[in-house]
This record gives structure tokens, sequence and C-alpha cells, in this order.
């Protein structure tokens, strides 16, 4: 399952790394380039011609479109087509190349390589640098298949993930191990990389159009294909589908494709088994809603899960064989897992979601009383005062903190908040991080800033906002990897296709809020499509509403847990550990629903938990 390479490496490196890499007993599918290491099993391919070779992990959707522009005949193999894209447009091939993807090319006569991955963040490229030698793989097993590469945990690395903070492009969770950024090209020759950024959306111009629907037709058109580009020919196709937005109009899309094919879809749904009151802002069973949407489409199978269809550690266990990272979210992943489980069971090849949704199709439109006001438009803040206040349903209230976070000091705004009684959570409100750690590893000012929201980095900036958050998309491809080893099963997402990615940054802003209404243009958009409860729906829904429950079955497993990490230096150093045990003794049981009860065990201790099992894995320790 993928590939790995490299150069001036021991004898038998390639086959110890493919061996950790694979999932079945299948060999090598191609080892090429006698000068160096490269080779792929599986599903992967590898390929060379006299010029170059490599070696590529993924989804090319853009095929015929590549085939036409270099008048190639359609019967090529994808790895010749590949070849043939390098030898065109050098390392500026990767900007051509539309899918899921990681790659590697060895030039012969540059003696270099190129390590590259696409802006979607679902496939992985890790590797390795020491004296002059280079090891690159697929997945991080790979590369600590080689007895030289250190497996070692790197404490700063730690610190900024559990502090939330955004990370080093290049840097993972281990001293000396380096991942290829999504979107990014590492080139490596003569012992050297230097990292470079091939996708630059930051530059992509805003897109005018004369008409409101001619966005609303253009984001119809551009998610309809990047959904046909992830349903191919053969395959059995599920999808999540939550009662939002998103999922809806991915599954729906979905769903009218197959139809038209006269195939099915099974669409998944977590649940709560325990009913829980909804909020103002909040609905907690998404099950009705979305059972709307499978109601729109006769070849939608739809199958509930139960939130807490397995206990919270054993979910844990089963994820953790499969994943090189952190889980990222305890209690989800219960019901997460639990979905590919039945996927697998029902054979299905791949499960679409809508992950990244929420920083394109469903974007929230940024600040647009704030540039407003910015831009001196003071008749233009009223009249969006009147549509948020009319279209959106806010309180004036709310909008006028609205436009305190976006124009005031950060510090202000808090400050201001807290004295109405409306205080926002700081860091520690999310993280059991041990603050001595957090002080000395140099963050703490910029951590408690930042306050775990990435909002706070980018204030007033809806591009700069967006992009951060899918630059800090580490968690998406480990997660995807994991799911592929463990069921067999591709995540494929639509919505961070690169083309709706572009599509979404240079639509206007006030396009997403037109009227005043939030997450206006994908509402309009798929009218019709999706039902309009769903897209008619103000609030959110809440993932694993009825969590608490399966919290406080775990909690004797929990506090030995804790106990266990207490044997480890290095949890005990960056862990919180006493408030760790302090909020289980506290533990208010399943029939508190308060925000404080969520962040602190939702939150805080459920992202503890999940750092200090990943620190004893790698440890290797067990008592």
């Amino acid at each position: 399952m993928g590939f790995c390479g490299g150069l001036n490496l021991a004898p038998g490196t390639a086959e110890r790394c493919l061996a950790a890499l694979r999932r079945s007993a299948r060999g090598l599918s191609a080892a090429v380039a006698a000068e160096c290491v490269l080779a792929a099993c599986e599903d992967a391919i590898a390929a060379q011609d006299s010029r170059a070779a490599l070696a590529f992990d993924g989804r090319l959707d853009n095929r015929d479109a590549l085939l036409r522009h270099l008048c190639l005949a359609a019967s090529i193999d994808t790895g010749a087509l590949l070849l043939a894209a390098y030898h065109r447009w050098g390392r500026d091939c990767f900007t051509h190349l539309i899918g899921d993807y990681a790659c590697a090319v060895w030039d012969r006569d540059e003696r270099a390589f190129y390590l590259a991955t696409d802006p979607g963040a679902l496939r992985t490229l890790f590797f390795w640098t020491d004296r002059g030698r280079l090891l690159f793989a697929t997945e991080q097993r790979g590369l600590f298949a080689c007895p030289e590469v250190p497996r070692e945990i790197d404490p700063d690395q730690m610190a900024a993930w559990l502090s939330m903070l955004p990370r080093e492009p290049l840097r993972t969770f281990f001293r000396g191990i380096n991942r290829v950024p999504p979107g990014h090209c590492v080139r490596w020759a003569a012992g050297e990389f230097a990292l470079e950024r091939w996708w630059q959306p930051e530059n992509l111009a805003t897109l005018h159009l004369p008409r409101d629907a001619d966005y609303e037709d253009a984001l119809r058109e551009v998610l309809g294909e990047a959904v046909r580009a992830r349903i191919r020919p053969g395959e059995r196709i599920g999808s999540e589908l939550s009662g939002g937005l998103d999922s809806s109009s991915v599954t729906a899309l979905a769903a009218r494709e197959l139809s038209a094919q006269g195939r099915e879809l099974t669409a998944f749904t977590a649940a709560p088994r325990h009913a829980q009151p909804a909020s103002r802002n909040r609905f907690t069973d998404e099950w009705p809603r979305a059972a709307a949407v499978a109601a729109l489409y006769p070849n939608i199978a739809h199958v509930r899960i139960d939130n807490d269809s397995e206990p919270i550690l054993d979910a844990l266990d089963r994820s953790e064989m499969g994943n090189d990272w952190p889980v990222l979210n305890a209690s989800n992943n219960v019901w997460i897992t639990a979905i590919f489980r039945e996927a697998k069971r029902r054979r299905l090849d791949v499960v679409l979601q809508g992950t990244m949704g929420n920083m394109t199709i469903s974007h929230g439109s940024g600040d647009p009383l704030a540039a407003r006001v910015r831009s001196g438009d003071l008749l233009g803040a009223l009249r969006t005062m009147r549509d948020m206040r009319r279209g959106g349903g806010r309180s004036w209230l709310g909008i006028a903190g609205e436009a305190a976070d976006s124009l005031l000091p950060k510090r202000l705004s808090r400050s201001l908040r807290a004295a109405l009684g409306r205080g926002a959570p700081g860091l520690f409100d999310y993280s059991a991080i041990h603050p001595a750690f957090l002080h000395r590893s140099g963050m703490e000012e910029r951590a408690i800033d930042m306050a775990c929201n990435l909002g706070n980095l980018a204030r007033g900036d809806s591009r700069a906002l967006r992009l951060a958050v899918l630059d800090r998309t580490d968690h998406r491809g480990h997660s995807a990897m994991a799911t592929r080893r463990l069921f067999g099963i591709d995540v494929r997402d639509p919505t961070s296709d690169r083309r709706l990615i572009e599509l979404c940054l240079s639509i206007p802003d006030e396009q997403f809020a037109l009227g005043g209404v939030p997450r206006s243009l994908i509402r309009r958009a798929m009218r019709g499509l999706v039902p309009d409860v769903v897209l008619n729906e103000r609030r959110k829904g809440l993932q694993a509403a009825d969590w608490r429950v399966g919290f406080q079955e775990a909690l004797p497993g929990l506090r030995a847990e804790v106990a266990r990490l207490r044997n480890s230096p290095f949890a005990s150093e960056c862990l919180d550990l006493d408030r760790m045990d302090q909020l289980l003794d506290a533990w208010p049981g399943v029939e508190n629903a308060s925000e404080r009860a969520t962040f602190d065990y939702l939150c805080a201790f459920s992202r503890a938990l999940t750092a200090g099992r990943f620190i004893r894995r790698v440890e290797g320790g067990n008592g």
C-alpha cells in the first residue's frame, strides 16, 4: 500500500520498507532504477524510461485532459503518462495533475529526487535524510522499518499539537522525520533538500460574474465534477451523511450520478442511542435530516450507526493499529471507526466525505461587517447589519460581538466579552498541556493568544483563515491512510478537490452570506437537490451528542490509562496528569450538558489521552 525509495541506502532497505507498507502478501508491483531505490506495492505504481523514474500513489482525475494536452493515445498506462507529463513540464508537472496523490520522481540527468503531494491532504509522503542518504515512504512505518532511522518524539511538535498551534510545515512528531506538506514539492540532490510550494492559491484572482445565480451554477457544476471524479466504474460507493449541508450535498450529487449508472449508494449516519436535548445553536440527532436526504433518492441504502457502538478504549485500540499519529478525538473515533467497520462488512471500496466543506462550499463568509467598516463604507456596514439581523436571524448583541472580535485588538475584545458575561474560551479550556512544559517550549505566548482558534491568527482575512485551516490538515492524511490500512477503504472528499478549493477561494465573500443568510451559496446552489429541512436549518449538528454515556462507562479504564501515563517520563512532563485525575474525580455525570463539561472532557482530557497513548506506543511501554 504505497511506495518507498531513496539513495545511498543499505542493501535490503526497500524490501524492509515495503514489507511494512503492505496490507497483503502481494509482492512488488515494480522496482525500478538501478542507481537508486524506487519501489511500489499493491495499488501504487512505479515506472521508468531512459530519463526518469517515478512512483505514484493515488488517483489521477484529469487523465483524459492530460492525454489530449500531451497528444497521447488513450491506451497509454498511467506510469508512462506521468513520465510524459514530467518530461513536458519538469517539476511544474504537479500543477497539471488533479487528484489525491503522492508522487516521487528521480531525474537521472539532475541526479535529483522530487517528492510532491497534492493540496487535498489525503495522501501522505515522508522522508528522512542523513549524511548524504535519503529514504522516503508514503507512511512513516515504512521509514521506521529501516534500523538507521530513529524513532524519537520531537517535544516541540508535541507542544504545538497539544496547544493546537499550526506546526512547521515540514516537521512531524518525530525528530529527523519530515513530511511533504500538501501542495508542496521537495527537491533532494547531493545530500541537501529544499521545499517549494507549487500550489499558490493566495494568488488567485477574485471571480466576478454578472448574476448571483451564476455563482450558484459554478459551484454546483464544479462540486458535481469533483463528486464524479471520485466515483470509478466497478467500485462500491458509500458516503458519510450527517444532517449538515456539506455531507448532504456530496451524498445527493453522488446518489444522482450513481442512479444514472444504475448503481446504489450506501449512506451512513451516526446518531445518538440516548436522546439529548437540543439547544438554540445545535441539534443533537442528525438522523431525521439525513433520512430526509436519503428519502429523495431511491438508490440510497441508509444505515444508522450508534454513536456508542463500541467502548471508547476498544475503538482507540483499533484505530491506533493503523495510525502513526495521535488519534484526534477519542469520542468521535468511536462512530467513525464503526462506520468503516460496517462499510468493510458490506464490502464497499470507497466512502465519500465532506470534511473540508466548511472551508469551501459552505464557507461562513468571513467578516463582511468588519470589511465594510475597515473600508469606510458605513452605509454598507449598516446594510450588512440589517441583513445579518433579518436574513441570518442574529441578535444585535451577537452582531456587535462579531464586529468587536474583528475590529478590536484581541485582548481588548476578550476583556469586553468577559465583562458582558460572554467570555471566549482560552487555551487551557481546550488543552491539558502541562503549563511548565508549554513555558519551556517557548510557545506559551503564541498559544495563549491563539487560544486554539485559528481565527485569532487571521482576523478579518477570510482567505488567509481558510488557507491556514487547509494547511493544518495533517490528521486527514494520516486518518485516510489508516482507514485504507485497517479497512481497505479509500476515503475521498470532493470538498477538498483542488478545482473546487480554487473556485471557492475566488468567489467574493458576500456570495457566501447573501442577504445576511449564513452559508447562503451552498443553500442556493443545492435547492431542489437537498431537502428544505436541511437547507433551511441554521443550527449545526452536534457530533457524538451522547458521548457522555460512553465516557462514563469508560471511567475505570480511563483512570487506569492515566495511571499508566505516570510511568512515562515524557507523558508526565508534557501532560497535566494531576488535572486529568482531578477531572475524572469530578466527573459530573451523563446528565450534565454544560459547555464547561464539554471543554474539560471532550476537548482537554480527550486530546491529552490520545497524546499520552501515542507517547506510550512510541516508547513501547505497556505498564
